[in-house]
């Protein structure tokens, strides 16, 4: 009783939180597992014509006639190892079941002779796997093939398993390249969901005892989950298992240059975690977790947009809670889905395509593409913006006459009203919005010989917008259409200092911009100058990135921000899913290796390499062994180890270090900075960090080997016009004290006495604009540095 009463008060919260989403998707039956885990479902139809689901729960397999939906009743159960996790799926009247349960090996259940009985056994492998099949996590049947993966033969790839009999799985090849969580078959090619990796990897396996890699590509969170071909398989979508997750779209029509086309995420600002998804006649039906039923309409890939939804989980995202798997292919139409706490439910869909709204915006004046613009249908409160070329895609499911309009900062709104939407109806417009503010921003960008720089970058950012532009042979680039105000304005080359104005003020006024870059080596990452990664790790591989913060056990494992002393936000960081959790994307079972480019240091007297890193490593049950290693290559020579870092010097701060080349090379040529991070032993959190690199030609940034805590150094305003500001305190009395201002090459430009170990001074700003250092030096000591930039 006391059982009925709670699934009544579960059921009833569940109606009262989500019924106001609920739509196209009619809840038919629902027949609860009391005291059981459910977990994924599959479906089957006898030869009567019954439909049944197959419900994985933590105990077996459950048969449930669901021909009756708002009747469900349990026809047989399979009992088996004891588990949270079980996949099934069907073929000619047989059904396979996977575990991970120790021992649960691939179960076989006969099935033809429903209605009335059926059969099982349990299959462990046979020749070169004889009993050697214990686990594995999930399946996939297509053309008289299983495929097996995540089991625990070789590193959990696939196995191939042929059903020319049935009852009888006969094996005959493996993928083992890497860990395969589930995957989707179509032919001989195989679409495998390499969660750990973070990646879809395709792969022919047309001769099973010699798979080979076709193609790869990695999805939003990292963390590939599963995949699933449209009808015409010419697209594939993919899920990451994360919060805050996808349901994404490639196109797979060049395996060389898969393309993601669109992603979509139901319950915006939850962080909710997709789970498996489906397609039926091009529309994707997705078990969404806390979200319950998701369908998307898939028919213009490019352009997802969701027609239904049923929530019957009372959890909130974001939890591994709720729906685990939803089965759309039974003949009449109705869907069986998995709640893990409140059991199988049947829902009757109503398939609506989507009011399929999409075009483009340029400017007027001089007819560009518009990055940035929002497109809204108004009654729907459904926002979209427009990408890099201009173009936007958006929708809904609900037809009628809306209010469409076109908005951006700086720009004249255009209102459409009245405005047809219909079901699988494409309406487009095509339009331009003209500015009163904007302008034609030309620039050119030279070395100190006043030489043009050909291949320059260039961005141009502020709140709303984000320009990347290039020079050309000449140095010089434009960009027409720029709104007036106030951006970060960043010009860079690899072989120069990069130039970075916090805030620029550019109108017509200021159209015509000349940047200067003078020689040498820096990086802060706000560009792609062609850091190279390589990787044997199946996961945490370096990425440049804006960090996204980890903790282990309440702690921060990494910094969670780049190196504060540069312009942006950019670093490159080994592995950056979404999510909190130290060992989610840490780097697992190998080493990933950032390799600089080139450096030509023959024309330093005395370079030193200067960079920021953090290296943290902890957790696991054993020895904690795992390094970062810095090393250096000269003119193509093997690497060379400049430094070992271990457990004990682990930091989940950004710490900032120096490279005496000449220590190392007398004779500097064509050098390469090398950053590689090892994972030696499984259950070990490894993470690592490289951001703000430089050279110099003399040691300038002044690395304490012995800082003192209370020594203080301000700098301001920062940046600086014409005046500059220092506040400075030793705690120990100097005899001699002073103030050196260095440019990026470091050249000392200013030099000042300070006559008490406390005090403040203002300075002239008598030098050009760029990014500074100034350090406080105590006897030949630098005790503090600071990074500011001036501003003209």
């Amino acid at each position: 009783m006391q059982l009925k009463s709670t699934l009544f008060f579960i059921l009833f919260l569940v109606g009262s939180l989500h019924a106001q989403e609920n739509y196209n998707l009619q809840m038919r039956g629902n027949l609860p597992f009391p005291g059981r885990v459910l977990a994924n479902i599959g479906g089957y139809i006898d030869s009567l014509g019954n439909e049944y689901a197959l419900v994985g729960t933590n105990t077996g397999l459950s048969i449930v006639d669901v021909t009756d939906p708002d009747n469900p009743v349990m026809s047989f159960e399979v009992n088996g190892v004891e588990s949270i996790w079980r996949e099934v799926k069907t073929w000619q009247g047989f059904a396979y079941v996977t575990t991970e349960g120790v021992n649960g090996g691939l179960t076989v259940i006969d099935l033809r002779n429903l209605p009335n009985s059926i059969d099982s056994q349990i299959y462990r492998g046979d020749g070169d796997i004889q009993n050697q099949l214990s686990t594995s996590h999930a399946l996939h049947i297509d053309n008289g093939y299983l495929y097996l993966y995540g089991a625990n033969i070789g590193v959990g790839g696939v196995l191939f398993l042929s059903l020319a009999d049935p009852w009888n799985p006969t094996y005959e090849g493996i993928y083992d390249q890497d860990y395969v969580h589930d995957g989707f078959v179509s032919g001989d090619t195989v679409w495998a969901s390499q969660i750990y990796a973070g990646n879809l990897t395709v792969i022919d396996a047309s001769d099973k005892s010699n798979p080979v890699v076709v193609g790869v590509q990695t999805t939003p969170g990292n963390f590939t989950h599963n995949s699933w071909l449209t009808d015409d398989h010419d697209v594939v979508l993919t899920t990451d298992e994360v919060e805050n997750s996808y349901l994404a779209a490639y196109d797979i029509s060049d395996l060389s240059n898969i393309t993601e086309i669109d992603r979509y995420q139901t319950a915006l600002g939850s962080n909710s975690i997709v789970h498996n998804t489906h397609i039926l006649n091009d529309y994707a039906v997705t078990s969404w977790y806390t979200e319950g039923v998701v369908i998307v309409d898939a028919n213009h890939p490019a352009n997802l947009i969701e027609v239904a939804k049923y929530d019957f989980s009372a959890f909130e995202s974001p939890t591994f809670n709720g729906c685990w798997g939803v089965y759309p292919f039974l003949p009449s139409g109705n869907l069986v889905a998995s709640d893990m706490e409140t059991g199988l439910y049947i829902l009757t869909p109503t398939y609506k395509r989507a009011c399929y709204l999409e075009g483009i915006v340029r400017d007027s004046a001089c007819n560009s593409l518009l990055e940035g613009v929002t497109v809204s249908i108004v009654e729907e409160n459904v926002n979209e913006l427009t990408g890099i070329d201009g173009t936007y895609r958006t929708g809904t499911v609900n037809a009628g006459n809306y209010t469409i309009v076109f908005s951006k900062p700086g720009y004249i709104s255009q209102t459409f009203t009245n405005v047809a939407l219909e079901n699988g109806v494409l309406t487009s417009f095509e339009i331009n919005l003209s500015s009163p503010n904007s302008f034609s921003l030309n620039g050119s960008v030279l070395n100190n010989a006043a030489l043009p720089i050909e291949s320059a970058l260039i961005s141009i950012s502020d709140a709303t917008t984000s320009v990347q532009l290039n020079s050309d042979n000449l140095g010089q680039y434009s960009k027409c259409d720029l709104i007036a105000g106030d951006y970060q304005m960043v010009v860079g080359k690899w072989g120069y200092i990069t130039s970075c104005i916090p805030s620029a003020n550019l109108n017509s006024n200021t159209a015509n911009i000349e940047t200067t870059l003078n020689a040498g080596y820096y990086d802060d990452f706000q560009f792609n100058f062609g850091w190279t990664v390589t990787s044997t790790a199946s996961a945490g591989i370096f990425e440049r990135a804006i960090p996204a913060a980890t903790n282990l056990n309440g702690s921060a494992s990494n910094p969670g921000i780049d190196q504060d002393a540069d312009c942006n936000g950019f670093a490159y960081v080994s592995g950056n899913a979404a999510g909190t959790a130290a060992g989610f994307d840490d780097i697992d079972n190998g080493y990933t290796r950032l390799t600089s480019p080139i450096m030509d240091l023959s024309t330093y007297n005395n370079p030193y390499i200067y960079y920021s890193r953090w290296f943290f490593n902890a957790g696991g049950n054993d020895a904690i062994n795992d390094t970062m290693f810095i090393k250096l290559s000269n003119n193509g020579d093997a690497p060379i180890t400049i430094k070992k870092i271990v457990q004990g010097a682990s930091s989940s701060q950004w710490i900032e270090e120096m490279i005496h080349v000449k220590n190392y090379f007398s004779q500097p040529g064509q050098v390469r900075f090398i950053a590689e991070a090892h994972d030696f032993a499984n259950g070990h959190i490894v993470e690592a960090g490289i951001d703000r690199f430089y050279v110099t030609d003399s040691i300038t940034s002044g690395l304490s080997s012995s800082p003192i805590a209370s020594n203080v150094l301000q700098v301001f305003p920062n940046p600086a016009n014409d005046r500059l500001n220092f506040n400075w305190k030793v705690s120990n009395n100097s005899p001699t004290l002073s103030i050196d201002i260095l440019d990026l090459s470091g050249r000392i430009i200013k030099s000042q006495t300070l006559t008490n170990n406390e005090g403040s001074i203002q300075l002239p700003v008598d030098f050009p604009a760029g990014i500074y250092f100034v350090r406080l030096i105590s006897n030949q000591r630098t005790l503090k540095t600071e990074r500011f930039t001036v501003v003209h």
